[in-house]
């Protein structure tokens, strides 16, 4: 039987020869086994890979971005692990740079006023590209920020709102546990967020964040000092949102630069 030889389209030289950074898919997802030495993590992850295309190709095959991931073992020792696995995939099977982001949630256990523990979800992320062999893994929490401005103008009154924090750290010469960062950021704000307070849990966590209130850059100024006494030397990125109750808009502050 002959088998028809189809065009291969992608390989035609395009009409505009312009080289571009990034090419691929978004949005695929993975069932994953994270296996750390103190526990194991099951989880769905969302993952983005990128390649960078040369002026000369019209288009990129995307089914070999599908098969990378699907190839790649559902057991990783990390996040950071399974992005440099699917990254490293695809660079075999295209033949040109690959740049993979991976998002994921991770559980965590925080403390209630009242001692009781309760278990948190942190969103985590981490990047890798095999172009430079730079791994990047970070997570985002929720916590509480009171305004310092509005309590001086209003007596000890002033508003509150959530907030959310997000640090990126590269771990290319040595990992970091997630745990740490997670903790670190809740420092940072004037109270962790909670999902059950009961009424004297509540008055608490209010007195709290009137006694240490902050503005978004105190946030972000605090988690880099804490970051920087826990793992100085690397590259690191900060950014904290204040999601104002009193406005319209939001408020941010970011920091990246050497630890």
């Amino acid at each position: 039987m002959k088998v028809e030889q189809l065009a291969d389209v992608q390989n035609q030289k395009p009409e505009n020869e312009i080289e571009l950074e990034k090419v691929g898919v978004e949005g695929l997802k993975k069932y994953v086994v994270i296996k750390r030495p103190d526990k194991t993590y099951h989880g769905i992850f969302t993952i983005n890979s990128y390649i960078t295309l040369p002026s000369n190709l019209r288009g990129a095959h995307m089914s070999r971005f599908a098969e990378s991931i699907a190839e790649v073992p559902e057991e990783a020792f990390s996040i950071e692990d399974l992005a440099k696995k699917i990254a490293e995939r695809t660079y075999q099977k295209h033949g040109f740079h690959c740049y993979t982001e991976v998002f994921g949630e991770v559980p965590y256990e925080r403390v209630r006023p009242s001692g009781e523990k309760e278990t948190a979800i942190a969103e985590m992320f981490s990047k890798f590209s095999t172009k430079d062999r730079r791994k990047f893994v970070g997570i985002s929490i929720n916590g509480i920020l009171a305004c310092p401005c509005s309590k001086e103008l209003c007596g000890g009154l002033t508003h509150n709102q959530r907030g959310k924090i997000t640090v990126e750290i590269d771990v290319s010469d040595d990992g970091v546990d997630l745990l740490d960062i997670i903790e670190i950021s809740k420092q940072s704000f004037s109270s962790p967020t909670f999902s059950i307070l009961k009424r004297v849990e509540e008055k608490q966590v209010v007195e709290k964040i009137h006694e240490n209130p902050k503005f978004v850059e105190d946030v972000v100024r605090k988690c880099v000092q804490l970051l920087k006494e826990k793992y100085p030397g690397r590259y690191c990125r900060v950014k904290s949102v204040s999601y104002e109750s009193i406005h319209d808009h939001n408020v941010c502050s970011e920091w990246s630069g050497i630890l």
